[in-house]
């Protein structure tokens, strides 16, 4: 599966495009047993602190953390970050990246010598319950421009957003704002102009693509149940990433197969980098308004 003639106008015009049932729920399942095995041992490690008074074994991936913090106030707010794809270095996340179905999808934008950015994350947006101060991953409006460090500036970037379930309204779906990518403008320091946004409902194996110049955002989960999704960021091979200090890998390479990064040289990579580098480096000198963008588009 390659992406449409028709699939890629509206990429360059709206600056988004959705790509409906583009992957199969086989396509999840190494993703989904790698978070599996994580909540499995949170959860061990919980009950035998006391912190919750029993393991939801019973529970569904798509409930069964959400349930572990309704006892445990720590986990809740801290769950962003110690599950995310460079702490936990799955192996069967690791060979998602890398699915052969998304990446047929993603050389039509990018050409055949692809570089997966370190810039990918896993969210799970747990029930909000804002009278708690509970509010998991909502997410301003942004364009993911904003980021990276200097030298990625013009660097183009795609952002490849994926939900590993359905995505309603209710549940806090993601949202696009069309067109503002043909500004080639970044907007730093909340400096985004209005303008119409749409609401992007997905299912389960659908996919979106995103340019970095394109603002989105998405609400609050008013569901019991937790909205899980990955974020991975994609560009051609040899372009730098703007999180130089950690690892990207080469995902796909027509030219140079060898140099396709294997999972052990990844996960060393990244226990290598987070200890030197333990949360995000803040860029240098960030801009306080909005600046011309001189990349590739």
């Amino acid at each position: 599966m390659t992406l449409t003639k028709e699939q890629l106008e509206h990429f360059k015009e709206e600056g988004y495009v959705v790509l409906e049932a583009a992957l199969q729920d086989a396509d999840f399942e190494p993703v989904i047993k790698d978070y599996e095995g994580v909540i499995d041992q949170l959860a061990t490690d919980l009950h035998a602190e006391d912190r919750i008074s029993q393991l939801y074994a019973d529970e569904p991936f798509e409930t069964r953390l959400a349930r572990i913090c309704d006892e445990d106030e720590a986990t809740y707010f801290e769950s962003d970050t110690f599950l995310d794809v460079g702490h936990i270095r799955g192996e069967g996340t690791f060979h998602f990246m890398r699915n052969k179905r998304l990446l047929d999808l993603i050389e039509g934008l990018i050409g055949p010598e692809i570089c997966c950015s370190p810039m990918t994350h896993i969210r799970a947006k747990l029930p909000s319950d804002l009278e708690r101060g509970r509010n998991s991953n909502v997410v301003f409006w942004h364009q993911d421009a904003i980021f990276f460090h200097e030298e990625a500036d013009t660097t183009f970037v795609l952002t490849v957003w994926i939900p590993l379930c359905d995505t309603t309204e209710e549940n806090g779906c993601l949202r696009v704002m069309p067109r503002i990518h043909k500004h080639r403008t970044v907007y730093w320091n909340d400096s985004l102009p209005g303008g119409d946004w749409v609401s992007v409902p997905m299912k389960k194996g659908d996919v979106i693509f995103i340019h970095k110049l394109t603002p989105h955002s998405s609400g609050t989960n008013n569901t019991d149940a937790i909205r899980w999704s990955l974020d991975i960021r994609y560009q051609r091979r040899g372009t730098p990433t703007g999180r130089a200090f950690w690892p990207s890998f080469d995902a796909r390479s027509h030219l140079s197969p060898e140099s396709e990064t294997e999972y052990e040289e990844w996960r060393e990579a990244w226990i290598a980098a987070l200890e030197k580098y333990p949360t995000k480096v803040p860029r240098k000198n960030r801009p306080e308004g909005p600046t011309p963008y001189r990349g590739d588009m």
